[in-house]
């Protein structure tokens, strides 16, 4: 059976939607109702949130458990780089919503949810377990954890916890990233050093296969489920399944769970918004 038999990744509007109905923000925005939802790698508190691409994400989808999976509040940016703004206050704001509305909103910290205190303060919503098992309504049993316990960059070696550090290596990421996008080249010598170079971000940032095996088999669970990485991915390693949800820093990707227990990533592109952006911008400032 191949991995795309039962999991897809695909951008969020082609996909089809299970269970749609208007939400609470007027008759022109609907809701696609799912089981769980998992989203990661938020970096609230720095400019590097895609706050507005996540709020317009939180009001087209309601879910049964939202799974907050990690690094929701960058307490490695608190002092003088922090910034909050009204869009990322609105995004609390939806999610506390989401909590009044009876979904099961789970809060598990990462790496840079640091100062839990300052995070639970400015979500209003309690921290749980570094790690849980979710099963899928397929029977499938998942561990749900952030991921970085299992980064030797982290566990092993504490000068990952530097703020600096980790933004000049996330500098180097969206740099990458966003001239890839621009620019058409694919075989030329620059083409050839920004490859290599994301490699060697990439290996920075991620954690190897063995891991990840280990961590699902000595627990007899089917998969993980996790973030950390900034790489929404799904694959099998050996006769696990691993899923990463992604971030909302550079890729704004999810994890979504149907009613028929499918599991699928999906990517929220802006300009595949149905508001437009000034709609956002006065959504935000009327919570502000």
């Amino acid at each position: 059976m191949e991995v795309g038999d039962l999991l897809h990744f695909e951008n969020a509007r082609s996909a089809e939607s299970h269970r749609v109905r208007e939400g609470r923000f007027g008759p022109h925005v609907k809701r696609r109702s799912c089981r769980a939802i998992w989203i990661s790698d938020l970096h609230l508190g720095t400019p590097r949130c895609k706050a507005a691409v996540l709020l317009d994400f939180l009001q087209h989808h309601e879910a049964e458990t939202l799974f907050l999976l990690g690094d929701i509040v960058d307490g490695v940016n608190w002092g003088a780089s922090w910034h909050w703004d009204a869009m990322q206050a609105a995004v609390v704001t939806e999610l506390q919503a989401w909590g009044r509305r009876g979904t099961h909103v789970v809060y598990m910290p990462g790496n840079h949810d640091i100062d839990m205190e300052l995070a639970e303060r400015l979500l209003g919503i309690p921290s749980g377990p570094i790690e849980t098992t979710h099963r899928t309504l397929d029977g499938r049993r998942m561990l749900v954890t952030h991921g970085h316990l299992l980064d030797p960059a982290v566990a092993c070696a504490r000068w990952w916890q530097n703020g600096s550090t980790y933004a000049m290596v996330m500098r180097i990421s969206q740099w990458y990233t966003k001239d890839w996008e621009e620019r058409a080249e694919r075989r030329s010598i620059s083409a050839f050093f920004r490859y290599r170079l994301k490699r060697a971000v990439e290996y920075m940032i991620d954690f190897d296969d063995r891991a990840v095996f280990e961590a699902v088999h000595e627990r007899g669970l089917d998969g993980m489920i996790c973030g950390h990485v900034h790489r929404a991915e799904q694959k099998l390693i050996g006769p696990f399944w691993y899923i990463n949800d992604g971030d909302w820093v550079g890729n704004c990707t999810a994890l979504v769970e149907g009613w028929d227990g499918a599991l699928q990533l999906i990517r929220w592109k802006q300009q595949m918004l149905g508001l437009a952006n000034q709609s956002l911008e006065k959504a935000a400032a009327e919570v502000a």
